[in-house]
């Protein structure tokens, strides 16, 4: 058997992170939220949003629904976003 690995590129895998968070951060102002408010809504820390919307850390599959509950949308709306 003959298997193929994946590589790894940083650099494009950064992109995403900050194309997700600079989304996020659309989504949220354009639901007239605050940070503080979004992270109450999703039951996620208040620093998380934060690095998430600054690109610092990537949210797993289940914070990204969390994250989408908080503002009223379908996940896949969170990850409707160009890098």
């Amino acid at each position: 058997m003959i298997f193929q690995l994946a590589l790894v590129n940083p650099t494009r895998d950064q992109e995403y992170i900050n194309a997700f968070g600079n989304h996020l951060r659309e989504l949220r102002k354009k639901h007239n939220l605050s940070q503080e408010q979004l992270a109450a809504n999703s039951k996620l820390a208040f620093s998380q949003i934060g690095r998430f919307e600054r690109g610092e850390r990537s949210p797993t599959l289940s914070t990204i629904k969390a994250l989408a509950d908080g503002l009223g949308v379908h996940p896949r709306e969170l990850l409707d976003f160009t890098s």
